[in-house]
């Protein structure tokens, strides 16, 4: 299976099992251009030789300012969409965010024409998540400049996108702004070092960010370091990014909203305080279900739906399947755990906050908790801990899709690999 999942700041091809991040940033380099993480890795470094909105502008108005020999946005798409393919053809199934306009869709399938692949299917991204989810929510998507607000029912095992509200202005690049301003200001308060004084160090902090929300997921202060410079960073600092957002994104909630599908790239914000449970989502929910979705028929349209997990046409999971799920929520001995841990769809991969780990002996997953090995996992004793609601523990096999609480931290079990 082939998918392009467009949402900019997640952008990722997938192919047969593969996944190659490659966010919508672009650095002219000379009189080349270099598309995702070698534009992420300087962006901050070369801001003027940088553009990160053309996939949030895509269209045939001219470039302003200017970059490189391309008249548009749509040349700049082009141009990453045939470096980010580098000669792969076939079918290929889009992923399209809410917030992407009608024009724009259009525009992105006639780039598409001109490659060697042919969309064979448009699926709205978060009729995707809600199918994953497997519940009415409210999908929280963050891209590069804007959130968006993807109101998802699901009825008779099939997941609907419905109406989409955008949030301009916090964006993933706006929210690591402020994230790094408040560290900036323990830096400059501790050491009198400000490292965004310099775009050097100012490219080191910002390249830290994600890999510091992670750990302040399980931590209530870690160690930051800048050219021989190191802060210590509490969660409490960062917090006011958090609340601003929940300010903003509050208003916009569907009424009547029980549950919210969040953005990996979200889950880990300290200060977050959502009014209803929240379900972490990431890319691979994305492709798990895509890849499960069946070919259209006739002329190809953009779908609003999509059928919950392995459900049928009729929005009913098949028996075995049915079974299958009511024997995984019952508790598992060791030995019995043992036995199913090879099992086809067993876990391959812990993720947490958009973070994939491999499943490797030893490896931590949360505070008492280790992976054993692919498709099985070592909880200490004395942790508290519950998979799919479920109290666990000792050696406990995961299969893809399983969720995992312990330490204050949820984790999502997934398998990379088709």
């Amino acid at each position: 299976m082939r998918l392009l999942d467009c949402n900019d700041a997640s952008l990722r091809l997938w192919n047969d099992g593969d996944a190659l991040w490659s966010p919508g940033v672009v650095w002219l380099s000379g009189d080349c251009y270099k598309f995702g993480e070698p534009a992420w890795e300087q962006a901050r470094r070369a801001p003027r030789e940088i553009n990160n909105r053309y996939w949030h502008r895509l269209s045939t108005q001219s470039l302003s300012p200017a970059l490189g020999p391309a008249r548009h946005s749509a040349d700049l798409v082009h141009a990453h969409l045939e470096a980010l393919l580098n000669g792969i053809s076939g079918d290929i199934t889009l992923a399209i965010p809410g917030a992407m306009e009608p024009g724009q869709l259009s525009l992105l399938l006639g780039i598409l024409q001109t490659l060697p692949v042919t969309a064979s299917g448009v699926v709205h991204r978060s009729a995707l998540v809600g199918a994953a989810t497997g519940q009415s929510c409210a999908h929280v998507e963050l891209q590069l400049h804007q959130a968006s607000i993807t109101d998802v029912t699901v009825d008779n095992g099939v997941a609907r996108a419905g109406e989409t509200q955008l949030l301009p202005g916090h964006g993933l690049l706006g929210l690591m702004d402020d994230i790094a301003e408040r560290i900036g200001e323990q830096f400059v308060a501790q050491t009198r070092f400000d490292p965004q004084r310099r775009a050097e160090t100012e490219q080191a902090l910002y390249l830290q960010l994600p890999d510091l929300l992670r750990e302040l997921g399980t931590q209530s202060e870690v160690s930051c370091s800048v050219e021989g410079h190191s802060a210590r960073i509490a969660a409490d600092a960062l917090r006011p990014v958090g609340a601003a957002f929940t300010q903003a994104l509050a208003p916009l909630l569907p009424a009547g909203t029980a549950h919210i599908a969040l953005d990996a790239l979200l889950s880990a914000l300290p200060g977050l305080d959502l009014p209803v449970q929240a379900t972490t989502t990431g890319p691979e929910d994305i492709s798990l279900i895509a890849g499960t979705l069946a070919p259209p028929k006739g002329e190809l349209h953009f779908q609003r739906e999509a059928p919950c997990g392995n459900a049928t046409s009729s929005g009913q999971a098949p028996a075995d399947l049915q079974q299958l799920a009511a024997e995984s929520t019952q508790p598992k001995t060791e030995q019995e755990s043992l036995e199913t841990s090879q099992a086809p769809g067993s876990a391959t991969h812990s993720l947490t906050g958009g973070h994939a780990v491999p499943l490797s002996p030893g490896k931590h997953i949360a505070d008492g908790v280790t992976a054993a090995e692919s498709g099985a996992i070592d909880i200490a004793a004395g942790i508290s801990a519950e998979l799919n609601d479920q109290v666990v523990a000792g050696r406990v096999a995961v299969n893809a899709g399983d969720r995992l609480r312990a330490g204050g931290v949820e984790v999502r079990f997934i398998t990379v690999g088709f």
